[in-house]
C-alpha cells in the first residue's frame, strides 16, 4: 500500500478490526501522502544552463527547442512536473520536502578559516620559519651553553617578535573577510514576493524553493533561474551575467524574427529587471543556478604569494646563504687565529688548557651563529604586516575594501589596468548631453536653462519628452538631495532634463499631472526592437489629439514630412533640412552620444488603426544622449599615464561609442590611433587573431597587438581574460603587472587571473566580489587610482624600512665580526644587540611603515615585477650609511681607551698605551696586554720564581685567561660611548631611511606622521634610561655618561644625516 489512497484505506480497516479510532499518521504514511515530482534538480539546472549557453536563433532551434518544447512540454510542461499551477503555486506544506529534494536558494560559502588556521598559514613563511628556528638555536646556547645572565632574553625577544608578526597579521585577515561576507550577508537577505496557497506572500530569498512563483517588477534582481510563466512586458538586463547591455524580452514561449531570438522564456539569478511585470517560475536554485555554479568555481585556491613576498622571499634566501657562509668563515678564521696565536705563544696561548679553550672554541661556534642570526631582518615580517594593516584601514576612506592584504602592494607595481566603461569610467546614468532644435545645436549646460533655447520649441519639446515616458519611469531625490533614476535610464535622463527646463511651470510632473496615465483617452504604442520607436496619444485641451513620438533618428526622421521652425511655426521638411539633420547625426554619433528624434503629430480624431498613426510627423528636434563620463576621470586617466600604466578599456558597447568615450576619457588619443591599427578592436576581430583553434593564445600574434590595444569593444568577458592572460604571458619589454575591473558574474575568472582584481561594491554580482582582490565602494576609476598610489606607498614603506634595517644589520655584523676576530669579543653585549637589532626595529618598523601616500609617487614609473627588492639606489645607501658607521665605531672603539691597570673610566695608574681622550680602555684585557711586552703575567711554574710573588701565590690567576678573553665583566663609559654613538646613529638614519629615491630634503613631510614623531623621541627617551637609570644600565652593560659624552654622542650619531 504506497499511494495515500491506499493508505488511508489500510487505516481505516485496521482501524475497524480493532474497534477503535484511526490512529495518527507515522513517518512513513506522511511521505506517502507528499507529491510525487517526476523531475530531479540536476535535470532542471541542464536545462537552464541550456538555454544560457545557446542564444543565436540556430542554436536555439537546433539545441534547445527539441528539448524545451518536446522533452519538457514547454512552460506548462515544466510546471505540472513541478505540481504547480499558475493560480495557486507551492502548497505551503510541501516547502521543505521541495527544499530537501530541490536544495536551498544560497550557494554553501566555504568556513571562515579559523584564527588560529591563518596564524598557522602565516607562519609558513620562510623568514618566520627561519626565525623560529633561529630563537630556539639562540634559546638553547643562551640557557644550556653561555649559562649567563639574562642568556634567555635574545630567544625570547626573537619568539615575541614573530608571534606578534603572525597575529597581527592573522587577526587583520580575519577581520577583513568576516567584514566582507557580513555586508554580503546584509545585501543577500532580502524579501521577494511569491504565490503560496493561492495567496501573495512575502519571504527571504533564502526561502525560495524550486517551483515557486516569484512575482517581479521594474528594479527587482532576479532570485533564482527559471521561466517566465504566463503574460509579461518583462525586459531583462543581463549585464551582470553575460556582459551585453541590451534588454532581453522574455516571453513564456521563443519567439525567433528574422533569424533574430526577439524573446526567450529564460531567466537567470543575478539579472534585474530593467523595465515591466510578470512572473518568476523558480527551476533552479542555489549552486544549480548559472551564477551558483560560476560561484562554486572560485572556490579553487588563490594563486601563490604575491610579487612582493616572492621578492621578499628571493632575499631571505640571499641573506640566509651569504650569512651562513660568513659565520662559517669566521668561525674558520678565529680557529686559524687561535692556532697563530698558539704559535707565537701569545697571552694565554703558551699551552693547550682544557678549561680554557675548549670553552673558546665554543664561543667561535656561538659568535658564528650570533652572526648567522643577527644578518636576517628579523624586523622585516612585522614591517609588512604594519605596513599592510595600516594602509588597508586607511584604504577604506578612499572607497577600497582590501580583501586581501598582498593586493596593496601589487596594485603599487601595477603597469596596466583593464577596465570596464559603464559605471567604472562613467556614471552609469544616461544624460542628455547635447540638443538640436530651432536649426542650433546646444550643449549640455545650455540644454537646461530654458532661455537658451528657441521659445516657439521649449514647450512642445517638454512635452513630447514627459507624455511619451512610461509612468513607472520617474525620478526621485535621494538623501543627499541628488536626483535618483528609477526605471528606463534613457527616459529618466529626457524628465530630467524636462525638469529643468520646465522648472517655472512645476517641472515635469505638472506634465504628467495634465495628462493621466488613466486618462481613457490615452492610447499607447509601446516601444519594440522591430519599430525602434515609441507613440503616445493624448487628448489637447484645445481641441483634437497629440500624438507624440520618440525613437531611432533615422527610424522617426523617416516619419517626418514637417518640422518646427525657431519661432515656433511649422514648416515643410526640405531636402537640405534632411540633410542637415543626418549630419547633425552623424556628428552626435562621432562623439558618441544616442540620439533620439523626437516628433509630433496633430489629429483631429484618432484613427482605428494604429498602423496608421505614425505618418506626417513634425520633427521637434534631435537628442543626444550619453553614459557621461565621470568628472574625475579624465584626470585619474592622466595621472595613470604620468604614472606609467597603460589604460585600456574593455567593454560591451559599440567601437563607435566606445572610442568617442575612451576620448573623453584620455584613454585614446590622435597620435595613439595614428600609429597602429590595433588601437581599437572588436571583440571578434581579437579572437580571430589571438585565439587558436584548441582555444590556446596565439601569443606571437598576441604580442603584435597588446602594446597597441586601448579598447576592447563588442567584448564578452572571455575576451578580457585572454586578454589579461596574453598580457601576463607576454615576454616582451618590461613584464607586466595587470590590474582588472569587474562587475557581473562572467568577470569572476579575469578577476581571479588578474594580479589584482577589483570588483565594484553597489553594481557588482556577489560572485565578482568573492573573486575579486579589492572592492570599490563607489565604482568610481578615480578610487583605483587611489589603490595604485597606496600601493606605492606601501612598497616603498617597506623598501624603507629594509633599508633602515639591512643597515643596522651590517653594521651590527661587521662590528660583530671585527670585535670577534681581532678583540675576541664583540663590543656590544648580547642584551644590547637585542635592543639595537630587535626592539628599535620593531620600534622603526611601525615609524616607517606608516607613512602617508604623497601625489609624488604618481610620477614616476610602476617598480617592475622582475626587479630585485633592493635598488641601486638602496644598496648604494646602505653601503655608504653602514661604511660610515663603521668609520666611526672602529675609530671609538680603537681610537679611544688608554691601556693601564686598575679599575674606574679613567686611568690612575701607569698608563701603557695612551689613546685620543682620557676614558679607560674597555677593550677586553686579552687584546690590549698582547700590545704591550711584559703586561702578559706569566703562566705559573713552582720551578720558576718569577712565576709567583714572594707569598708564593701565582702572578697569573686561575681564572685571568677567562676573564681577559670577556673584557672581565667591568662596565666601562669607553665602550657605554660606543654603545650610545651606535644607537643614535641609527636613530638618526632612521630620519634619511624616510626618502629612498635620491630626495635632497629628508625632513619633508616628517612633521605629518605622528607615529614617527613619537616613535623616535620615544626611542632616545629609552636610549638616555638605559644608559643612566643604575640597575638598568648594569643589565644593558653601561654606566653614565657625561653631559660632554652625551653632546658628543649625539653629534657623531647626528653625522649620518649629511649622508
Amino acid at each position: 500500500n504506497t499511494t495515500a489512497e491506499d493508505v488511508d484505506e489500510y487505516r481505516n480497516v485496521q482501524a475497524a478490526a480493532q474497534g477503535g479510532p484511526a490512529a495518527a499518521a507515522g513517518p512513513w504514511e506522511e511521505e506517502a501522502r507528499m507529491p510525487d515530482f517526476s523531475v530531479e534538480g540536476k535535470h532542471l539546472a541542464l536545462l537552464v544552463k541550456g538555454t544560457f549557453d545557446n542564444t543565436t536563433a540556430e542554436d536555439v532551434e537546433k539545441y534547445v527547442l527539441k528539448d524545451f518544447d518536446g522533452t519538457w512540454g514547454g512552460v506548462q510542461g515544466i510546471a505540472k512536473k513541478l505540481k504547480v499551477t499558475a493560480d495557486s503555486g507551492v502548497a505551503s506544506k510541501d516547502v521543505e520536502l521541495r527544499r530537501n529534494t530541490f536544495g536551498e536558494n544560497k550557494v554553501e560559502e566555504e568556513p571562515q578559516e579559523s584564527l588560529l588556521s591563518l596564524m598557522w598559514g602565516a607562519l609558513q613563511d620562510p623568514t618566520l620559519i627561519f626565525l623560529t628556528v633561529a630563537a630556539f638555536v639562540s634559546l638553547a646556547i643562551g640557557i644550556f651553553v653561555e649559562q649567563r645572565p639574562f642568556g634567555w632574553l635574545e630567544g625570547v625577544a626573537i619568539l615575541t617578535a614573530v608571534v606578534v608578526v603572525v597575529t597581527v597579521g592573522a587577526v587583520n585577515d580575519y577581520q577583513k573577510e568576516k567584514q566582507f561576507r557580513d555586508l554580503n550577508a546584509q545585501k543577500e537577505n532580502i524579501d521577494v514576493t511569491v504565490l503560496r496557497d493561492g495567496q501573495t506572500t512575502t519571504v527571504s530569498v533564502l526561502e525560495l524553493v524550486v517551483g515557486d512563483i516569484v512575482l517581479l517588477s521594474t528594479g527587482d534582481v532576479l532570485p533564482a533561474d527559471g521561466v517566465v510563466m504566463g503574460r509579461n512586458d518583462l525586459a531583462i538586463n543581463e549585464k551582470m551575467l553575460t556582459g551585453e547591455t541590451v534588454m532581453k524580452k522574455k516571453s513564456p514561449t521563443y519567439v525567433i524574427k528574422n533569424k533574430v531570438v526577439a524573446s526567450s522564456p529564460s531567466l537567470f539569478a543575478g539579472t534585474f529587471v530593467q523595465e515591466g511585470e510578470g512572473r518568476l517560475l523558480v527551476l533552479a536554485v542555489g549552486p544549480n543556478t548559472y551564477q551558483g555554479s560560476m560561484a562554486e568555481k572560485m572556490k579553487e585556491a588563490d594563486s601563490g604569494r604575491s610579487i612582493l613576498q616572492r621578492k621578499l622571499d628571493a632575499m631571505t634566501d640571499l641573506i640566509t646563504t651569504v650569512s651562513m657562509w660568513v659565520s662559517i668563515a669566521l668561525v674558520i678564521i678565529l680557529l686559524i687565529r687561535m692556532g697563530l696565536a698558539f704559535h707565537g705563544g701569545k697571552c694565554c696561548f703558551e699551552a693547550w688548557d682544557h678549561r680554557v679553550h675548549w670553552s673558546e672554541i665554543l664561543g667561535f661556534i656561538i659568535t658564528g651563529i650570533t652572526i648567522f642570526v643577527v644578518a636576517v631582518p628579523e624586523g622585516l615580517p612585522l614591517a609588512v604586516t604594519i605596513a599592510l594593516a595600516f594602509s588597508v584601514k586607511k584604504m577604506l576612506k578612499d572607497q577600497n575594501l582590501v580583501r586581501h592584504l598582498s593586493a596593496c602592494e601589487t596594485m603599487g607595481g601595477a603597469t596596466t589596468i583593464c577596465s570596464d566603461k559603464t559605471g567604472t569610467l562613467t556614471t552609469s546614468r544616461m544624460a542628455v548631453n547635447a540638443l538640436w532644435t530651432g536649426g542650433k545645436t546646444y550643449e549640455d549646460a545650455r540644454i537646461k536653462d530654458a532661455r537658451q533655447l528657441p521659445v516657439g520649441t521649449v514647450q512642445e519639446l517638454c512635452n513630447a519628452c514627459v507624455v511619451n515616458t512610461l509612468f513607472k519611469t520617474y525620478l526621485r531625490t535621494s538623501s543627499s538631495n541628488l536626483p535618483v533614476y528609477c526605471g528606463n535610464d534613457t527616459e529618466c535622463a529626457l524628465l530630467f532634463v524636462s525638469n529643468k527646463m520646465l522648472r517655472e511651470e512645476g517641472g515635469y510632473r505638472g506634465v504628467r499631472e495634465k495628462n493621466p496615465m488613466d486618462d481613457p483617452k490615452r492610447s499607447t504604442i509601446s516601444f519594440s526592437s522591430d519599430r525602434k520607436r515609441m507613440s503616445t496619444c493624448v487628448e489637447d485641451p484645445s481641441g483634437g489629439f497629440f500624438l507624440y513620438c520618440k525613437g531611432a533618428s533615422e527610424v522617426v526622421l523617416g516619419l517626418c514630412t514637417r518640422i518646427v521652425r525657431a519661432d515656433g511655426s511649422e514648416g515643410d521638411l526640405l531636402d537640405t533640412d534632411r540633410e542637415s539633420l543626418e549630419k547633425q547625426i552623424g556628428a552626435f554619433a562621432d562623439e558618441g552620444l544616442r540620439t533620439l528624434t523626437i516628433a509630433y503629430r496633430k489629429l483631429d480624431i484618432v484613427p482605428a488603426d494604429k498602423d496608421t498613426w505614425e505618418q506626417d510627423l513634425t520633427l521637434i528636434g534631435l537628442v543626444g544622449l550619453e553614459d557621461p563620463v565621470r568628472a574625475e576621470v579624465p584626470a585619474a586617466i592622466e595621472t595613470c599615464k604620468g604614472a606609467g600604466i597603460v589604460v585600456r578599456m574593455v567593454t560591451g558597447d559599440n567601437p563607435r561609442t566606445a572610442a568617442a568615450i575612451a576620448r573623453k576619457c584620455g584613454i585614446l588619443s590622435a597620435d595613439l590611433e595614428a600609429a597602429s591599427d590595433y588601437c581599437i578592436m572588436t571583440g571578434l576581430e581579437f579572437r580571430e587573431k589571438v585565439v587558436n583553434d584548441d582555444e590556446t593564445i596565439n601569443q606571437p600574434e598576441f604580442d603584435k597587438i597588446w602594446p597597441h590595444l586601448r579598447v576592447l569593444a563588442r567584448s564578452s568577458p572571455l575576451d578580457k581574460l585572454t586578454l589579461v592572460t596574453g598580457i601576463q604571458q607576454s615576454r616582451i619589454g618590461v613584464p607586466q603587472t595587470v590590474a582588472v575591473t569587474g562587475d557581473g558574474t562572467n568577470d569572476a575568472p579575469a578577476l581571479k587571473r588578474a594580479d589584482v582584481g577589483f570588483a565594484m561594491g553597489q553594481t557588482g554580482t556577489q560572485v565578482a566580489q568573492n573573486a575579486a582582490d579589492i572592492i570599490v565602494m563607489d565604482d568610481n576609476f578615480a578610487s583605483i587610482v587611489q589603490a595604485v598610489k597606496w600601493g606605492r606607498c606601501v612598497y616603498d614603506n617597506i623598501c624603507k624600512f629594509l633599508q633602515f634595517q639591512l643597515t643596522v644589520n651590517i653594521t651590527a655584523i661587521v662590528v660583530a665580526c671585527i670585535g670577534s676576530a681581532v678583540l675576541t669579543e664583540s663590543p656590544l653585549t648580547a642584551i644590547q644587540m637585542l635592543w639595537v637589532n630587535l626592539i628599535m626595529d620593531s620600534f622603526a618598523s611601525l615609524a616607517l611603515a606608516t607613512e602617508d601616500p604623497t601625489n609624488a609617487l604618481l610620477h614616476r614609473k610602476p617598480y617592475p615585477r622582475d626587479q630585485a627588492v633592493l635598488s641601486q639606489t638602496m644598496v648604494r645607501n646602505m653601503i655608504l650609511h653602514s661604511g660610515w658607521q663603521l668609520v666611526v665605531l672602529t675609530a671609538l672603539i680603537f681610537g679611544l681607551g688608554d691601556v693601564c691597570t686598575g679599575h674606574g673610566d679613567v686611568c690612575t695608574g701607569t698608563v701603557y698605551i695612551n689613546n685620543y681622550g682620557s676614558l679607560r680602555s674597555g677593550r677586553p684585557a686579552a687584546y690590549d696586554f698582547n700590545g704591550v711586552p711584559g703586561l702578559c703575567p706569566p703562566v705559573y711554574d713552582p720551578k720558576d720564581s718569577s712565576t709567583f710573588d714572594s707569598s708564593g701565590a701565582p702572578l697569573r690567576a686561575a681564572d685571568f685567561c677567562t676573564e681577559a678573553h670577556g673584557g672581565g665583566g667591568e662596565k666601562t663609559q669607553h665602550y657605554t660611548m660606543v654603545f650610545n654613538v651606535f644607537v643614535l646613529m641609527q636613530l638618526f638614519n632612521e630620519i634619511n631611511s624616510r626618502k629612498i629615491h635620491n630626495e635632497l630634503n629628508v625632513l619633508d613631510g616628517i612633521l605629518k606622521n605622528s607615529y614617527f614623531i613619537t616613535i623616535v623621541i620615544g626611542t632616545l627617551i629609552v636610549q638616555v634610561a638605559l644608559i643612566e637609570i643604575p640597575g638598568v644600565n648594569t643589565a644593558f652593560g653601561c654606566t653614565s655618561l657625561t653631559q660632554d659624552q652625551w653632546i658628543a654622542s649625539l653629534l657623531l650619531g647626528a653625522s649620518v644625516i649629511p649622508l
